[in-house]
């Protein structure tokens, strides 16, 4: 059994969130837009999320985790710190990605409360609140599933994305 500190808990979130990611980027791309999103990869997936995700365990193990104040206060100084920092990484990726591939993914000029195009307070409010979501709601169901996962099936999704990554980026 894979313990959650192990580099495989961490991989297979990394993995299944990318995935998870891409499904809502394209429901909500669908809803709203009435067409799949632009994703800049070939596979089904969108690291950004990956990203974030990885980024919200390692937050609540090595801090929140640790506090010792109210569940209350704690939640509310978890959605502010999320709120942040994913919005930072919702920045700095759009920037990455309009160097990298020079396009945009995304643009939130048309929002009221934008700051630029790659953040918005309404967006990053969905941030903060989908973590919350994720951490109290979500990961406690994917880790019962995300330690089954066998490590070939981890080494290939590596693998498959790595892939992606190379012929997205510099083979396209």
């Amino acid at each position: 059994m894979k313990t959650k500190n192990s580099l495989y808990y961490y991989l297979n979130n990394f993995l299944l969130f990318s995935f998870f990611g891409f499904l809502f980027e394209n429901i909500m791309h669908l809803i709203t837009a009435g067409s799949l999103t632009n994703n800049p990869f070939y596979g089904p997936w969108m690291p950004i999320y990956g990203f974030g995700v990885i980024i919200m365990i390692f937050l609540t193990r090595l801090i929140f985790n640790n506090l010792k104040v109210k569940r209350w206060v704690k939640i509310i100084l978890l959605f502010i710190s999320v709120t942040l920092i994913l919005t930072i990484l919702e920045l700095i990726g759009g920037h990455l990605t309009e160097f990298i591939f020079h396009k945009s993914f995304w643009d939130y000029t048309d929002m009221k409360y934008n700051f630029g195009k790659y953040i918005s307070l309404e967006v990053s409010l969905v941030w903060g609140t989908a973590c919350l979501i994720f951490l109290y709601v979500v990961k406690p169901i994917t880790d019962k599933f995300i330690e089954k996962i066998p490590k070939f099936i981890s080494i290939i999704l590596l693998i498959l994305i790595i892939t992606d990554f190379i012929f997205s980026f510099f083979i396209k």
